[in-house]
């Protein structure tokens, strides 16, 4: 250690002996690098493109410094959590899967500060002996350091869109080399959404359009692109709201009313008249459409009401959600986003089709079972092309490419087919979520940044979600340097305030939206900044991470 870093950890002590108990035994989010290389356009923070990283250097310094004041208060890190007790998440703002040094911290996190680690990545560069070396010593040598792992399969990586110079092809082979490696921690773990799975996010669908909201022959009608919806009962005034009382014992939302029933046509030559009305009722439309009955319910989130038809799972396990937007005051657009999550309902159908539940594992499944599937959603966008050609290149564009995509890292990284079909490790999570970058790409249905779209939503991180109960946590991480004044928002991350030295910043969060002010109070929280030592954090510009092969998808020089 230099005699810089040496006087200072004294001061660094003293800094931390000013923090609240609730930073040591509330504290979720420990990330020892800001800034992401990816960039990805859904992701829920703010990261900027360059990153500032602790060294080994300063990682263990602050590590031991902040386990030696929890150990001078008795105090357990991470403790006072009921939500993953005793586990620490080294990402917010950052992927830690292209941070070189998480070997060392996972050692640190396990033997000084008695915790374990969820992690999540969208991968690392198998072109860096750096990292591949870093990733390979995790899975030999601490694999009993982690709580948790997480692979995040997006539309949006850099790798997948073909950014930043990488190309798909590179990016699927860096993916598959990175599954291949963990995959001993992976069946270690047991695979499932809380230990070790692979997430897929999906684009969302949205069409923006007037909203037609009215009654026509008696019934209420709701239209707008291709959905005309039309109440089976006679209208009786507006659709009553519906609230999320609570979550039961399985995390599932219980609403304040069922969903009324309404006949839903997908037809693009469909318009909301009296004489479409009346024909689909008497199911005598001519036009080519698709007709099912849904139960219709109205909410009301920050923007504003809104309705979700079959807002939740079908009892076989598909899910066909669409959700309808007026325009508010505060929502600056009218639309819907259709919710329909393609790939699980095919790899459900399949399996139906095996007859094997959905709950079951498809342990006899063969590439030619995945390709089967692929096969469905190309027929799927083919046989929605006469009746929602929106939808049709959706699945076409979106969904297809992404559900091979996973499919080819899954064969290239040796997996079993069974895996591609299996509920516990490929987690359809259906669209992206309104948070953080997301917001723009809802394309004007949200106004208001990280507030719910949708009761799913609402359930993950809104007023009635299991958030709510878990009080304010902490965060640390790292701050954006820049020695000569202020730093791009596109470099820095509009999140982070930028600073002249190595700084550390230490925030209470509100759970819900990760934010350090409660969404419901307004009210601000604690927020604290420490001096570290100079040569503790390194940063990294976008070009030398290119370089380096800081990120997944670059090819070979």
């Amino acid at each position: 250690m230099t005699h810089t870093a040496t006087t200072a950890v004294p001061r660094l002590l003293e800094q931390l002996r000013i923090l609240p108990d609730d930073a040591f035994t509330r504290l979720q989010y420990a990330a020892p690098q800001v800034g992401c290389f990816n960039g990805c356009a859904m992701c829920s923070q703010g990261a900027g493109r360059d990153t500032w990283g602790l060294t080994r250097q300063g990682l263990t310094g602050l590590l031991t410094a902040f386990g030696q004041i929890a150990s001078e208060r008795n105090l357990a890190v991470a403790s006072g959590r009921i939500h993953r007790p005793k586990v620490i998440f080294p990402y917010l703002d950052n992927d830690i899967g292209s941070y070189p040094h998480l070997d060392l911290y996972a050692q640190i996190a396990r033997d000084v500060l008695g915790v374990k680690l969820r992690v999540s990545t969208v991968g690392y560069s198998a072109r860096s002996p750096q990292l591949t070396a870093m990733h390979e010593r995790l899975v030999a040598d601490f694999g009993d350091c982690f709580d948790g792992i997480r692979f995040s399969i997006t539309p949006y990586t850099a790798g997948f869109a073909s950014r930043f110079g990488t190309r798909r092809d590179t990016y699927t082979t860096d993916l598959a080399a990175a599954l291949r490696t963990y995959r001993p921690l992976l069946d270690a773990l047991g695979h499932g959404a809380a230990t070790a799975a692979c997430e897929l996010r999906f684009a969302p669908l949205i069409g923006i359009g007037e909203l037609t909201d009215t009654v026509i022959a008696g019934r209420h009608v709701l239209a707008v692109g291709p959905h005309l919806l039309i109440s089976l009962a006679p209208a009786g005034g507006d659709l009553p709201e519906t609230v999320i009382e609570r979550l039961d014992t399985r995390t599932q939302p219980v609403y304040s009313r069922p969903g009324a029933p309404y006949l839903h046509i997908t037809a693009d030559q469909a318009r909301p008249t009296q004489e479409t009305v009346q024909a689909a009722l008497h199911q005598a439309l001519e036009v080519p459409h698709r007709a099912r009955t849904v139960g219709l319910r109205r909410f009301t989130n920050a923007d504003g009401p809104y309705y979700a038809a079959d807002c939740d799972f079908h009892p076989d396990g598909t899910f066909t959600a669409l959700h309808l937007y007026p325009a508010t005051a505060i929502r600056p657009n009218s639309g819907y986003t259709d919710a329909t999550r393609p790939l699980l309902n095919a790899l459900l159908a399949h399996k139906r089709r095996h007859s094997i539940g959905r709950r079951e594992e498809f342990t006899a499944a063969t590439d030619t079972d995945v390709a089967a599937v692929l096969d469905t959603l190309a027929a799927d966008a083919r046989d929605l092309e006469a009746v929602d050609a929106a939808a049709s290149a959706h699945v076409r564009e979106q969904i297809h490419p992404q559900a091979a995509f996973y499919a080819d890292v899954l064969r290239q990284a040796g997996y079993p087919p069974s895996l591609f079909f299996s509920r516990a490790f490929t987690i359809d999570t259906g669209q992206i979520v309104n948070q953080g970058r997301a917001q723009h790409l809802f394309r004007g249905l949200t106004g208001t940044n990280g507030e719910p779209m949708t009761p799913r939503e609402e359930r993950g991180f809104g007023q009635a979600s299991l958030s709510t109960v878990r009080g304010p946590i902490w965060r640390i991480t790292p701050l954006p340097l820049a020695p000569a004044g202020r730093l791009p928002i596109a470099v820095a991350g509009k999140k982070n305030p930028t600073t002249t030295g190595p700084t550390l910043l230490v925030e209470e969060m509100d759970p819900c939206h990760l934010s350090p002010v409660m969404r419901d109070t307004g009210c601000r929280l604690r927020r604290h900044t420490l001096t570290l030592p100079d040569g503790w954090i390194e940063h990294t510009a976008m070009a030398d991470g290119q370089a380096s092969h800081a990120l997944p998808g670059l090819p070979a020089a």
